[in-house]
């Protein structure tokens, strides 16, 4: 378990400024804010950078840097296997099982639900 939780701990640093960069990108997309409104000036030049960089891995008018890329790649990769390490030291160092399942349940649930909503409201 020990290792285990230094191995979550390592990958967790190392790529939390990464995950942080395209969190915050990805509210900004969320958002359409890199994208200019009707009759409306563009947005910021820094906010258009930073979604390309977010959804293409080059800068405004640069290629695609391969090594981003594979980055970026790893970066997801270590994010799964760094969430899955933390919902097993969940069920082995949490209090309550219960809780862990419970969290888990709504943590899929919820968006699921919020999404179904969504798409049920937009029908006609």
């Amino acid at each position: 378990m020990k290792s285990l939780r230094q191995l979550h701990l390592y990958l967790g640093c190392f790529f939390a400024p990464l995950v942080a960069f395209f969190s915050f990108t990805g509210i900004l997309q969320t958002y359409r804010l890199h994208e200019a409104p009707k009759n409306q000036p563009p947005p910021p030049a820094w906010i258009k950078t930073l979604a390309t960089v977010h959804k293409d891995q080059r800068m405004a008018r640069g290629e695609p840097a391969t090594a981003m890329k594979l980055f970026t790649a790893a970066m997801g990769v270590a994010l799964i296997a760094t969430m899955a390490l933390g919902v097993v030291m969940a069920f082995k160092l949490g209090r309550s099982r219960l809780a862990v399942v419970g969290c888990l349940v709504l943590g899929t649930v919820i968006p699921i639900a919020a999404v179904w909503l969504a798409h049920a409201s937009a029908a006609p």
